[in-house]
């Protein structure tokens, strides 16, 4: 595997962390929110039982302060979560990023590769076409060499004619 696919897997797997995270951050959140509403109903009926101002009033500050702490949480969460949104959703904009990167790369070395092939097989061409004009070539020359040299029996033929022209002069 080269090093492009093991960033992508990497980071694949970050990303389902960071999702697996969100998630346990949610449950969490709504517990406290159950726990929140469970606190506002028990101080309110806790509150209408009892007779006493000062223990009304304790109750009341505890349940806002218990209140008020859960509310703190809960937007802590809220804050942590949505940082961990935003850390998965970059996270998920480079992986894409990054396998969008690794595919025009492979896409410009298959074109390349085609083109290299396309040329290989110009060159073949090239090659058997210029063997054929060489042979071409040989050809002529080796056709034009022998209508100009005289075969052998016309060879003959010449000298025997010079030969009975020279013979047939009279002498005196």
């Amino acid at each position: 595997m080269d090093e492009k696919n093991k960033t992508i897997l990497a980071s694949a797997k970050k990303d389902m962390e960071v999702s697996e995270e969100i998630g346990d951050l949610r449950s969490q959140l709504s517990a406290m929110e159950n726990t929140m509403n469970q606190l506002k109903q028990v101080s309110f009926s806790n509150f209408s039982s009892q007779g006493s101002t000062v223990n009304q009033n304790e109750i009341i500050q505890q349940s806002q302060q218990a209140a008020n702490q859960l509310q703190q949480q809960i937007q802590g969460f809220r804050n942590q979560t949505q940082q961990q949104k935003q850390q998965a959703d970059q996270q998920l904009r480079q992986a894409i990023q990054t396998a969008m990167t690794a595919l025009t790369q492979a896409n410009q070395q298959i074109q390349a590769h085609q083109v290299l092939e396309q040329m290989g097989q110009l060159i073949d061409q090239t090659q058997g076409q210029l063997f054929q004009m060489s042979q071409q070539s040989q050809n002529m020359v080796s056709q034009q060499g022998q209508s100009q040299q005289p075969s052998p029996s016309q060879y003959g033929q010449s000298i025997q004619g010079q030969g009975m022209q020279g013979q047939s002069r009279p002498s005196h």
